[in-house]
């Protein structure tokens, strides 16, 4: 089968749905089938490139958001209608871009499946909702034929609801690569511990570092724990960028809690970060199904997670992890306390690796996917 997938921004930058673009499109080639990633050239890429067994082309984009964004729409609009003809367009993110790949597919006759990504609170239609071009944008899109993938049952719900017409609503879910995020031996955890300097009990966040995901707030509750627990030894390893970085480091500060926090940056390779952890939390007010979450649980983490989105479906209280309410202060340190004190705290972290592996492998939701497809 020959794919092209169609998304705004991809490798090397390296998001939740760059990354999940990367690997089902290294999943589906290893599978047999022809995969192709358009996307936007930035500058100092190659406009065409085989990497991991499929091809990336870019276009070139340049000046203000707005005009980089018709630049782009009317590159993927001569991509589509007269470059090779894909027998399926998967789009990731319903962005301006979705016009052109709706109007070239109509005019080459192919079939085409979006990826909507984020929670129900904060995503491509609840943004576009708020400006002008952005309800054009939906006006649109809304008449037309379309095969939508939703990452959780909240979003899929929630689309439902929405009255879409045409529109074809699949459950579907993110998946992750299990061979490359596995569970660390005992040396392996000590190293990478060691690596970093978070030695003992370490919570990790994985993300971006934006204002929906409430690191802060969370970093403020984790200062009362260390205040309530001084005999026990835990920290808190933050690994990714954002707009919120810089306010992150000065509430560290603030805070007085720089030897129990480590901002470390965005990475490309997160394997050792995962290995140095034993709680991944997501203390997210809006989320999709997240692909660190599914990593961490793939090495064998257990889960801190608010009951927005994908966490809510996959976390057990007490068994697996355990969920809280993201704008209840009280809840997510009793939630940090539980596991804190948790006896049983590797095997939550089992149960997290046996649930990644047989429900949310890459090779199977990539044969999933492949059927989709052919649907």
């Amino acid at each position: 089968m020959k794919i092209l997938m169609v998304i705004s921004n991809f490798y090397p930058k390296v998001g939740g749905t760059e990354k999940q673009c990367f690997e089902l499109s290294c999943a589906l080639s290893a599978a047999g089938h022809q995969v192709t990633v358009f996307t936007r050239n930035t500058g100092g890429l190659a406009f065409e490139e085989e990497i991991s067994g499929f091809k990336i082309k870019r276009a070139k984009v340049f000046g203000p958001l707005f005009f980089d964004s018709i630049l782009f729409m009317i590159a993927v609009f001569r991509e589509i209608v007269f470059g090779p003809k894909a027998d399926i367009i998967h789009v990731h993110m319903i962005s301006s871009f979705a016009l052109a790949v709706l109007a070239a597919a109509k005019i080459r006759k192919i079939k085409t499946v979006f990826s909507v990504s984020g929670g129900k609170d904060l995503n491509e239609f609840t943004m576009s909702k708020k400006n002008f071009f952005g309800r054009i944008k939906l006006f649109i899109i809304k008449k037309s034929k379309m095969k939508i993938l939703a990452k959780n049952s909240q979003v899929f719900q929630w689309l439902k609801s929405e009255n879409l017409g045409k529109w074809e609503i699949i459950l579907f879910k993110n998946g992750v690569d299990t061979l490359k995020y596995n569970v660390p031996l005992l040396d392996e955890k000590q190293k990478a511990k060691e690596k970093i300097g978070a030695f003992g009990f370490n919570f990790l966040f994985v993300g971006r570092l934006s204002w929906e995901k409430r690191i802060k707030e969370f970093l403020e509750v984790f200062a009362e724990l260390i205040s309530e627990e001084p005999s026990k030894k835990f920290n808190f390893i933050i690994v990714g960028d954002g707009p919120c970085k810089k306010d992150l480091e000065q509430a560290v500060v603030s805070l007085g809690i720089q030897k129990r926090v480590f901002i470390l940056g965005q990475k490309y390779e997160l394997r050792d970060f995962y290995f140095a952890g034993e709680v991944f939390v997501l203390p997210s007010i809006s989320e999709g199904l997240s692909n660190s979450m599914l990593e961490a649980m793939s090495c064998g983490l257990a889960l801190a997670a608010s009951k927005n989105g994908g966490a809510s479906e996959i976390i057990k209280n007490g068994e697996n992890g355990c969920l809280f309410d993201p704008l209840n202060r009280k809840e997510i340190k009793n939630c940090l306390k539980q596991l804190l004190s948790c006896p049983d705290i590797k095997d939550m972290g089992k149960i997290n690796r046996k649930i990644a592996s047989e429900q949310f492998s890459m090779t199977v939701v990539a044969k999933e996917l492949s059927l989709i497809y052919g649907d």
